[in-house]
């Protein structure tokens, strides 16, 4: 059982609060390193969540979650609609964005499966009971380095009912601080190895619907099978003889989904230097992701490429029923990409009233160009459609949110990003003695806080973890059990 202690004393409203250590997630990861909290962590993935996004998905690595009331969390079309692409790994929240950052710089688990299942395990600071977790696994041949996260790319592989917490750790203690956890076995699917992430859904089965989220990202290393591969033929066609200098070649795999998306699309420019098939096509082989495919003649279980016959090298691929296509671009012109820009937001989060502010777009980036920009910003004064937009801060007369949306266009081929950045707008002067409250600040007990016009101090122990918890349940004053962690003070 959970402590009883603990299970008294936390509202009924947040009775859940967690994540998956095993395999780390990324948030649970940064948190335990000790440099994080500097700011400038020496783990590369961590730090850049740490430029995106600041500490706060750290300190709130185990409130990454969602509300979605009964039944609907138990639609996955609702649940898609309600966590969508590409914002998976931060449950959609907007100040936890850095966990959705594409990159091979997070930290990865090395995972041996041993009978065909990995363990999961989902470690707690509050319990809940019952809840449920829905375990999904990256597709063969997506590359999470190169791809922000979509339901497209996932495949459910396993569905677990959680009715029994334990708290008995053994000889694997948690990575950090936790009252218990659920443990089980989850199959991979035999034909997978390499890079992969792992997406957990933890769901409160209750009518509050609460439901935590978690990117766990993995190597699955099949020590002694031997890896399957798929011929998809050969790499260089007749037609391809027709290159001239000036040319380039553009080589795509596609994958097996409806949509036929690319997993490899690389354009390889020709001159002088490697118009010889040998050259050029040994250059377009090393760019490939060898967890999505290789180039060569298959040597046992070996895919080895020949460099002095062009001719006898085929594209072998991981899964099944992928494709692939090859044509020269005449005169180098480079193809459009088809990936979606992505918007980011960088600017104040906190203003007076009558304050000047500029909120800058230029860290978005997009695949072909220069992009579209389109602002919408409360108080506002210059253009939208620059990317940066600058403006005055409203009149209040007490501390109010407000968001900066940035939506931009990747003029070529046509698709858009979206980002947005909550900031707070508190009265100029008169009256404001204590600091306005900020969602997931580490308040200490005694600290004072002015929220919707009254003050408000932090309880002592064991209240004083719940003033930094989520704004819905305990935003002073407004959340559903703020006074389990706040008092009102004149």
């Amino acid at each position: 059982m959970w402590m009883l202690a603990l299970v008294l004393l936390v509202p009924a409203l947040a009775m859940a609060h967690g994540a998956v250590d095993t395999p780390i997630a990324r948030q649970v990861y940064c948190k335990t390193l000790p440099d994080f909290w500097s700011g400038n962590p020496s783990d590369a993935g961590c730090a850049a969540l740490a430029r995106k996004s600041g500490q706060y998905p750290g300190q709130q690595w185990n409130e990454v979650a969602h509300l979605i009331p009964k039944p609907g969390y138990e639609d996955l079309e609702i649940v898609k609609r309600e966590v969508p692409d590409g914002k998976l790994c931060s449950a959609a929240d907007s100040k936890k964005d850095g966990l959705n950052l594409v990159s091979n710089d997070w930290y990865r688990t090395d995972v041996t499966p041993t009978n065909g299942t990995m363990e999961v395990r989902i470690i707690g600071t509050a319990p809940h009971v019952p809840s449920f977790a829905k375990v999904f696994l990256t597709k063969p041949g997506f590359d999470p380095t190169r791809s922000p996260l979509t339901w497209n790319d996932l495949t459910l592989i396993h569905t677990e009912k959680l009715d029994v917490a334990q708290t008995n750790w053994g000889t694997r203690p948690p990575v950090i601080s936790a009252s218990g956890f659920f443990k089980f076995p989850v199959p991979i699917p035999p034909e997978q190895s390499g890079k992969a992430t792992l997406f957990v859904q933890w769901q409160r089965d209750d009518p509050a619907g609460e439901g935590f989220y978690n990117c766990s990202d993995i190597n699955i290393v099949r020590a002694g099978i031997p890896d399957r591969w798929f011929d998809l033929g050969q790499f260089i066609d007749a037609v391809m003889k027709a290159l001239v200098p000036g040319d380039s070649v553009h080589f795509r795999i596609l994958d097996n989904t409806p949509q036929a998306k690319e997993v490899v699309d690389i354009t390889l420019p020709i001159d002088a230097s490697n118009l010889d098939a040998n050259i050029w096509g040994q250059q377009l082989a090393s760019q490939i992701n060898p967890s999505i495919a290789k180039v060569g003649e298959k040597e046992g279980n070996n895919i080895v490429f020949n460099p002095s016959d062009p001719d006898a090298n085929s594209v072998f691929v991981r899964a099944e029923g992928y494709s692939k296509a090859m044509a020269i671009v005449p005169g180098g012109v480079t193809p459009v990409n088809p990936t979606a820009p992505v918007a980011r937001i960088t600017g104040p989060t906190a203003l007076k009233s009558g304050q000047a502010f500029t909120f800058s777009g230029t860290g978005s980036s997009g695949s072909n160009g220069q992009l579209v920009y389109q602002w919408v910003v409360p108080g506002m004064t210059s253009a939208p459609n620059g990317a940066t937009v600058s403006g005055t801060a409203g009149t209040v007369t007490e501390a109010t949110s407000f968001t900066a949306s940035l939506n931009v266009r990747d003029q070529q081929n046509g698709k858009t990003g979206q980002a947005e950045q909550n900031f707070t707008v508190t009265p100029a002067g008169g009256g404001e003695e204590y600091p306005a409250y900020k969602e997931g600040t580490a308040y200490k007990a005694g600290d004072i806080v002015s929220n919707r016009g009254n003050n408000y101090r932090c309880k002592p122990q064991p209240f004083t973890p719940w003033c930094a918890g989520a704004a819905w349940a305990y935003a002073p004053g407004t959340g559903a059990a703020w006074d389990q962690a706040w008092e009102q003070v004149p």
